[in-house]
């Protein structure tokens, strides 16, 4: 009689200890999870955010885009709430709590969530390169011979209209060449220092 009592006892401490191991194991499982997807949900909204003076998102479309990246993300059958407290998309600002409501596998109810502030950052403006770009009246000039017929600054990635011909005293001028003979395409972006000079017929 003695030992099915200590069978008994025993038992019913193995289901107590398995249940509080499967009650915490749960939380913690449900807490990372929540913890995880909220930062990296709000991350990929907020960068998707537009920061224009001038037709930017609207503070719905932000909510709605994050609400279906949760979706996306989260796998769960349970209650799910998400609070707004903060929608900025003019300063990028966004601060949300999402909430999770669950059942343990003792009938009691769990409550995993998790508090996120994203600040999204202003990218700086890089100032480009510039490249100077040198027109000749002929190529003696390009080689030191000769005065610069014109001088452009130009920012990288720019294309460059050429400028009017030189007058040519009575030849005909038949566009302009760069240093290796060739005639100067300015369909290209300027991407470095260049010297063109005019070729005459």
């Amino acid at each position: 009689m003695k030992n099915a009592a200590m069978i008994i006892v025993s038992a019913i401490m193995g289901f107590l200890i398995l249940g509080i191991v499967l009650t915490i194991g749960g939380s913690m499982n449900r807490r990372c999870e929540v913890e995880t997807i909220l930062p990296s949900t709000m991350e990929k909204t907020v960068e998707g955010m537009l920061f224009t003076e001038a037709g930017c998102s609207s503070g719905e479309l932000v909510i709605a885009e994050c609400v279906e990246l949760l979706a996306a993300e989260i796998d769960t059958d349970s209650d799910v709430v998400l609070k707004v407290y903060q929608n900025d998309v003019q300063k990028g600002v966004l601060s949300m709590k999402l909430q999770e409501k669950f059942q343990h596998p003792n009938g009691m109810e769990g409550t995993a969530e998790a508090v996120r502030t994203i600040i999204r950052e202003e990218r700086e403006n890089v100032s480009k390169e510039q490249y100077r770009v040198r027109f000749y009246q002929n190529r003696e000039g390009m080689l030191g011979e000769g005065s610069c017929y014109k001088v452009y600054t130009v920012e990288e990635g720019q294309c460059l209209q050429p400028p009017a011909e030189p007058g040519g005293n009575g030849v005909v001028f038949a566009g302009w060449h760069d240093w290796n003979d060739y005639a100067a395409d300015f369909s290209q972006p300027i991407e470095e220092n260049r010297d063109y000079y005019a070729a005459w017929e």
